[in-house]
């Protein structure tokens, strides 16, 4: 089926999701997708809904106890470049990545969360299937970035025991539900069904996240919803940016929160360490906002601080 699939154009992918999938949300049932090449794989996540991934490992046989793994999670512009269709072509910026990576002796899956959904750009609204709305987007991709997670655990090559998931923008707000410390608090009764059921991971990095997490938990500092604070059960750290709107909710709202739940459980450690880098941009690893020097330097800075914690972390 997927060989006819992946020649059509992205309205009738469109079509065909919307017949295969609930009304008008763009996803595929299990079984339903394949992949276009010997780097992609087919996962079926907890929602029962196909996921095509991107995977890169590094060269030659692993080591006796196996590649440590890490779960990346693209952001509102997709892994592939677009166009009418998706193409195979990752993304400049995941693609460094995964070399990155790669180089270090880390495994890497990058779940494709709009491909797999029929459409390439979460900013090309019209091709935006109609019922996956902001929240609904990061519902699905945390159970995308479980199946991702639950891949490298399968995977003999692997040591699932040494984890982490790196995330960009709204994939950044995916790992930081990802990470939650309970995912039985959330409001939506889907992702509590994933509590205990995600890999364990040993860290993780959030490029430039929204923190808002669609209301799924504590959107203020009271004190009667501090069971609903935001709260990492692993060390996070978030590279952001002075200029990216989204900074505030990550330093006035969840920052806060995590500080007063590791004061409740007597954790010394910095279990939510924000890093917001003076003059830069929303995407400022791309460096293609904004001031191109600020960019480049918050760029260089996030990525060398980015890999010394997957080091210490694995």
């Amino acid at each position: 089926m997927f060989d006819r699939v992946a020649a059509l154009t992205l309205p009738m992918m469109l079509l065909l999701a919307a017949a295969c999938g609930p009304p008008g949300d763009g996803a595929v049932p299990c079984g339903q997708l394949e992949p276009r090449n010997d780097d992609e794989v087919a996962l079926c996540n907890g929602l029962d809904q196909a996921v095509i991934a991107r995977v890169a490992v590094p060269e030659g046989e692993p080591p006796s106890g196996g590649w440590p793994g890490v779960v990346v999670m693209h952001g509102s512009g997709g892994l592939f470049l677009g166009g009418e269709t998706c193409t195979e072509t990752l993304q400049d910026q995941f693609r460094i990545w995964a070399e990155l990576l790669n180089a270090r002796g880390y495994a890497v899956v990058m779940p494709a969360s709009f491909y797999s959904r029929g459409f390439c750009d979460w900013e090309e609204k019209r091709t935006v299937p109609r019922k996956l709305d902001e929240h609904e987007r990061l519902v699905v991709r945390t159970f995308d970035g479980a199946a991702a997670a639950q891949w490298l655990c399968d995977d003999p090559r692997v040591d699932c025991s040494r984890l982490a998931v790196l995330g960009f923008s709204n994939g950044a707000s995916t790992t930081l539900m990802m990470l939650h410390q309970d995912l039985g608090d959330m409001d939506d009764p889907r992702l509590r069904t994933l509590a205990g059921e995600i890999p364990t991971f040993v860290g993780g990095v959030a490029y430039y996240p929204g923190c808002g997490l669609q209301g799924e938990l504590a959107n203020r500092l009271a004190e009667s919803e501090v069971g609903e604070y935001y709260y990492p059960y692993v060390p996070v750290w978030v590279p952001h940016a002075e200029k990216d709107k989204l900074v505030y909710t990550c330093e006035e709202l969840r920052d806060p929160q995590v500080d007063v739940i590791a004061d409740q459980n007597g954790v010394t450690e910095d279990m939510f360490e924000i890093e917001v880098y003076s003059d830069a941009e929303h995407g400022f690893d791309v460096w293609f906002t904004g001031d191109p020097q600020a960019n480049l330097e918050a760029r260089m800075d996030a990525q060398a601080r980015t890999l010394a914690r997957l080091e210490g972390w694995f």
